[in-house]
C-alpha cells in the first residue's frame, strides 16, 4: 500500500472533538462511538449553520505524541467563513507535504471500520518504519471521507493524510 505524496494547500475547519484514549485499544470503540453520536445528535446542525445540504468531512487527530496514551479526535468540516453553530471548535490544518493512503473498497460498514483500522496500523507499523525518504512532520494527521463513503454507496473508502517531511 504506496501513498500518493502531496501538497496540500491547508484547511480551516469547525467540528467537535473528544480525548481519545489508546489504553487497551480503547480507540478501538471510542471512535466509532463518537462518530455514531455525530451522525446521531451533530452533523445536521453543523450541516444547517454551514448552510449546505452534505460536506466531506473530516477526522483530525491532534495533541498525540508517542510518549502519550491518547490524543484529541475531531469531527469537522471545512468552514472558511466561520459560520460554525455555538459549542463547535475551530482548528486550522495548515499548508505542507503529506502522504495520502486510500482505504481498500470495502462492502458493508463492519468492514470499513476495519480498513480504516487495518490502514492506520499499515501506516504506523511499517510504512513510516520502513520509509526511507519520509518521516512523521510535526502537523495534525487527517482522515477525509468524501463521497466515496456515503450512504448508498456500493463500496466504501476514504483517505488518511499524514503529514510528512524529508528525513534528515
Amino acid at each position: 500500500m504506496e501513498p500518493l505524496i502531496i501538497n496540500h494547500p491547508g484547511l480551516e475547519l469547525a467540528g467537535y472533538s473528544r480525548p481519545v484514549s489508546l489504553q487497551s485499544g480503547d480507540n478501538l470503540r471510542q471512535i466509532p462511538a463518537f462518530w455514531n453520536d455525530y451522525a446521531e445528535r451533530l452533523r445536521q446542525p453543523l450541516l444547517a449553520a454551514l448552510g449546505r445540504p452534505h460536506a466531506a468531512e473530516y477526522g483530525v487527530v491532534y495533541d498525540f505524541a508517542p510518549s502519550q496514551t491518547g490524543f484529541r479526535y475531531m469531527i469537522a468540516m471545512e468552514d472558511r467563513a466561520s459560520r460554525a453553530p455555538d459549542g463547535c471548535e475551530r482548528r486550522a490544518i495548515p499548508a505542507g507535504k503529506y502522504a495520502v493512503f486510500a482505504t481498500p473498497p470495502v462492502e458493508s460498514a463492519a468492514a470499513f471500520g476495519a480498513a480504516i483500522a487495518q490502514t492506520w496500523q499499515h501506516i504506523h507499523q511499517q510504512w513510516l518504519p520502513e520509509s526511507a525518504e519520509w518521516e512523521h512532520a510535526p502537523r495534525d494527521a487527517f482522515e477525509r471521507y468524501d463521497g466515496r463513503c456515503a450512504p448508498g454507496q456500493p463500496q466504501l473508502q476514504m483517505d488518511i493524510y499524514i503529514p510528512i517531511q524529508p528525513k534528515c
